[in-house]
């Protein structure tokens, strides 16, 4: 008996955000989903007939009027509405009065950032961080309130699409872990950050995104498809059995215009990326039937490319843009795109200072306050990145200066009025401005 289910959001959504159970079956008739809220009340939340085969499922279940920490109890069923098996999820329902949980619900870290000039305060930090500097890092944000974390590579690789010669059997990067696939190694003294980040993750029952790439910057082409399978495979088998691995985030990034105006790649290449994802998701549900997968373009002309994009969007669960800040409000175009094509669209909202000529440093809290609410009609709000921009004091370890610590500190009473004032924070993000172009 095979039965899977993965809930989208990850771990948290607010009370004007709809649930998506994604659900897979190869012998039960129906799922019964219910809530068991903290003071011991159990909901029904709603049951739904399923179609087997390991086929996906898409259900959503009625959160309505329920808020705070609970467990969802998943239950599938047979055609007797006999149990066959029941799953526990921990969940929780931020009240709110947008569609945004006004939160960070889920923050990038990188285990060795792309750029030493970008990431100079705190990449000598990384290069020294042991396991247990790893799991500190997923404690710290557990305790603002961080629900899922995105690795944003497992791989190193200098390299951008059509300026390498590389195969995915002559692949020259360097791992973060210990791969068989491709034995060079990233020179840290932490022996598998990986492990380190989902074991620390499934005691706080969070979700982690691994980061599948490097392989090339900008690069679908089919022999970074078959790379691709091949990581996801091996990441699978090491890493799989962690209550907190969750989904598949492809690293590659991609302009929002695709490859117009970008002179290394022909533009109607854009059809790589179609075939890469189409090929991708269906190579991820085979292997794992319902983890999402999610990609983090920039948001710059998106909207001008519409027809280009739908191709690629039928096969993203999850689009999480980002460089709103610095460029183009265009949030209600990439919305009904998304819409068109069932593809969550959450947001990568970068915690970085612009510019950042000096590397990259943290915003201040209100101005990270006041980005959060510019992003009140979307379901979740990622920031780019946690690490080296924000640190429990105590526990900076060499990733970034005292401004970071500054910057948790501030935002840990922020989360506090979201969590125990909702009235008042409410108040406050009906009084933010709705438009990008008013940021501080």
């Amino acid at each position: 008996m095979k039965n899977f289910f993965t809930p989208v959001p990850a771990r948290r959504i607010s009370t004007n955000s709809r649930l998506e159970l994604r659900v897979a079956t190869d012998a039960a008739a129906a799922v019964r989903v219910e809530a068991v809220t903290a003071d011991g009340r159990r909901i029904h939340c709603g049951q739904f007939p399923l179609e087997g085969g390991l086929k996906l499922n898409k259900v959503y279940p009625a959160l309505v009027g329920i808020t705070g920490k609970m467990q969802l109890y998943i239950s599938f069923l047979d055609a007797q509405e006999g149990v066959l098996e029941t799953c526990v999820q921990p969940y929780e329902v931020v009240k709110s009065a947008v569609a945004s949980t006004c939160l960070l619900d889920g923050c990038w870290v990188s285990i060795y950032h792309w750029s030493d000039d970008e990431a100079r305060h705190f990449n000598p930090g990384l290069r020294c961080m042991t396991d247990e500097g790893w799991k500190q890092q997923v404690y710290s944000m557990h305790k603002i309130g961080i629900t899922s974390i995105l690795i944003q590579n497992v791989f190193d690789s200098p390299h951008y699409v059509n300026q390498h010669s590389m195969t995915a059997d002559t692949y020259d990067g360097k791992a973060f872990y210990d791969s068989r696939l491709y034995p060079d190694r990233m020179p840290l003294s932490c022996e598998d950050p990986i492990e380190a980040i989902l074991s620390a993750a499934d005691e706080c029952g969070m979700a982690v995104f691994p980061g599948v790439g490097m392989y090339a910057w900008f690069d679908f082409s089919p022999e970074s498809l078959e790379w691709h399978k091949r990581v996801t495979v091996e990441l699978n088998e090491k890493y799989g059995h962690h209550p907190s691995f969750y989904g598949w985030y492809v690293s590659e990034e991609i302009m929002g215009a695709l490859y117009y105006g970008y002179d290394p790649v022909p533009d109607e290449n854009y059809r790589d990326i179609q075939d890469f994802f189409r090929a991708y998701k269906a190579f991820v549900h085979e292997l794992t039937p319902t983890k999402p997968v999610a990609l983090a373009p920039n948001n710059i002309h998106m909207h001008w490319y519409r027809e280009q994009w739908r191709g690629i969007l039928q096969n993203v669960d999850i689009l999480i843009p980002f460089a709103f800040a610095r460029s183009e409000n265009n949030i209600s175009e990439i919305a009904g795109m998304c819409a068109e094509t069932g593809t969550h669209f959450w947001v990568d909202m970068e915690i970085f200072a612009f510019p950042f000529d000096e590397g990259l440093r943290p915003k201040s809290c209100p101005a990270l306050i006041r980005e959060i609410h510019c992003y009140d009609v979307l379901e979740q709000v990622y920031g780019y990145q946690y690490t080296g921009l924000l640190n429990e004091p105590g526990h900076r370890m060499g990733l970034g200066n005292e401004d970071t610590e500054e910057l948790y500190t501030a935002y840990a009473a922020y989360v506090r009025s979201v969590r125990g004032e909702q009235e008042t924070a409410e108040e406050e993000a009906a009084e933010q401005p709705d438009a990008l172009q008013r940021l501080a």
